[in-house]
């Protein structure tokens, strides 16, 4: 569901209280995970009640897209940015056309939350993580399932695409990164050092190396690939 929203709501209260330095204050309710556009024009909010969209020029609310009953912590535009996908708490994922606010489709209904989605770089495949302890892939554009790769022992909580789009990793809370070929689905490696729940990944732009966060106050980088042997002289 889209609701528009006129501009006299968003002037109530985005300035009170705004730290110093600090431009404006968006979203209303409990806040979750927050993306811009691919082309940045627009910023979009996860939150309780559902995704707040503005306008980067004036950071003013163009909609709020509503229809998933519980909180909605996480959110990834898709490339092209005509889409946005959803993962809620009461196990839906939803994928929403941004040009019309319309809700396209569920693409499933889980009986726990799901806590990460991603888009794949050339956006045909949507991976998702949820609290089952499993990592979902799902055909874009169908919205067909495709791949469900199995292995950790607890919830996922992270899931990220290589930049070529040829690896897929999962964080989980079992503290352990999992690494996939993520158009067959087939296990590669496990990546182990974090001593707690894994919370986020990140590619570098050259899909090189991976950084992964985790409750355990530590940032780990890991390299991806060896450097190949040098040349004899």
């Amino acid at each position: 569901m889209l609701q528009l929203l006129p501009n006299t709501f968003a002037q109530d209260n985005t300035q009170w209280g705004v730290p110093e330095g600090a431009r404006t204050r968006l979203g209303r309710g409990r806040t979750g995970e927050i993306r811009y556009s691919p082309d940045g024009t627009r910023l979009a909010v996860a939150s309780g009640i559902g995704i707040w969209l503005y306008d980067t020029t004036t950071y003013q609310e163009v909609s709020l897209l509503t229809g998933q009953s519980e909180q909605i912590f996480n959110i990834a535009f898709s490339p092209d940015g005509k889409t946005i996908a959803s993962g809620c708490y009461d196990g839906t994922i939803c994928l929403w056309d941004i040009g019309t606010g319309t809700h396209e489709t569920r693409l499933t209904t889980y009986k726990v939350s799901v806590n990460s989605v991603a888009f794949s770089p050339e956006g045909r495949t949507l991976a998702c993580g949820s609290d089952d302890g499993t990592v979902r892939l799902w055909d874009a554009h169908t919205s067909a399932s495709k791949i469900t790769p199995t292995g950790h022992t607890d919830s996922v909580s992270s899931v990220a695409f290589s930049p070529d789009g040829k690896i897929l990793a999962s964080g989980s809370r079992d503290g352990n990164i999992h690494l996939w070929d993520a158009d067959t689905g087939e296990y590669k490696k496990t990546l182990t050092g974090h001593t707690f729940w894994v919370t986020s990944l990140a590619f570098s732009p050259d899909g090189k190396t991976l950084a992964s966060g985790s409750l355990d106050s530590t940032v780990l980088l890991w390299e991806l690939f060896e450097a190949p042997p040098p040349t004899p002289q």
